[in-house]
């Protein structure tokens, strides 16, 4: 199926950025308040799948090509295994900003908890590697700044389920851009890990109700029992 879209004469491509070939587009697999994105191939001497978000709100292209090589390198240097990495920015032939970044191949948050009826355990491990992954962008000052069930993909392990964030820092790019810098803060990251964290543990919701941060919602789920 792939094989065939990549080449599809209707596929469509991306100018590069970076002085990098820029990605080819198979089609477009989801869309958000900023933009669509589409699985891609990137033509390298092994091509490989990524996605390319192409964002449809106003913002200055530059700014956010800027903010998106920061937050890249910051990234990498941290090198968690839990968020998806952000390959290159760049700006397409119309003058719209757009991100390349990893393809993650799993089911979103949503997909996954209504696939199968998850266990209990299940649930309380996805809320408190989730929890601790937002901690571990904070401590180092760095707002994903679109935390929600469709930016969060579910790997299965041996070792249970582990999510891996989507997009961390693209919207804060986007708001930098657009000469909101201050829009997204870690506050407003709190406050959508608690809804995402209330909706994933169902009945349990209440338990993320007292804590204020990611970090307290990390060592919460992580303390001892008793």
């Amino acid at each position: 199926c792939l094989l065939r879209l990549a080449l599809e004469p209707g596929a469509v491509s991306v100018d590069g950025a970076m002085h990098e070939t820029p990605p080819r587009l198979l089609g477009p697999v989801g869309r958000g308040p900023h933009g669509t994105v589409h699985l891609a191939l990137r033509p390298d001497d092994d091509p490989e799948l990524v996605t390319v978000k192409v964002i449809d709100v106003a913002t200055d292209t530059e700014r956010f090509c800027a903010r998106v090589r920061d937050t890249a390198g910051a990234l990498v240097a941290l090198r968690l295994p839990g968020i998806a990495e952000i390959l290159q920015p760049g700006v397409t032939a119309a003058g719209r900003a757009y991100v390349v970044a990893a393809y993650i191949a799993g089911p979103s948050l949503g997909d996954y908890l209504s696939s199968h009826r998850r266990t209990a355990s299940d649930r309380v491990q996805l809320a408190g590697r989730l929890a601790a992954l937002v901690a571990e962008l904070h401590q180092h000052d760095i707002i994903h700044g679109s935390i929600k069930p469709t930016n969060v993909i579910v790997i299965e392990s041996n070792d249970g389920p582990f999510p891996v964030l989507l997009d961390a820092g693209v919207v804060p790019a986007i708001e930098f851009g657009a000469g909101k810098p201050g829009a997204a803060t870690a506050l407003r990251d709190e406050q959508n890990l608690h809804a995402v964290l209330a909706g994933l543990l169902g009945d349990l919701g209440s338990l993320v109700a007292g804590s204020e941060s990611a970090s307290a919602l990390a060592e919460m789920f992580v303390r001892p029992a008793g």
